[in-house]
């Protein structure tokens, strides 16, 4: 496995530590805790090879719609 050797500040790492777990590497939590960047172009591939149900769709569109609708609650 290779390996980098990295920098970072005090606080940065006192956060770090502060989520870490007892059994975890440094690389370990910062996988867990760090998301890996969405692939863009595999997640177009997925939705082209299983497109939504016209009900899911339906779903989505009545949620936005909703979100967008002026809030109901009483002020």
């Amino acid at each position: 496995m290779a390996t980098k050797t990295i920098t970072i500040d005090l606080e940065a790492y006192k956060r770090l530590k502060a989520v870490q777990r007892d059994t975890e590497s440094f690389s370990q939590t910062i996988k867990r805790t760090v998301q890996a960047p969405l692939d863009l172009a595999t997640y177009r591939e997925q939705l082209t090879a299983s497109p939504m149900s016209p009900k899911a769709v339906d779903a989505v569109e009545e949620h936005v719609r909703d979100r967008h609708a002026p809030s109901r609650r009483k002020r």
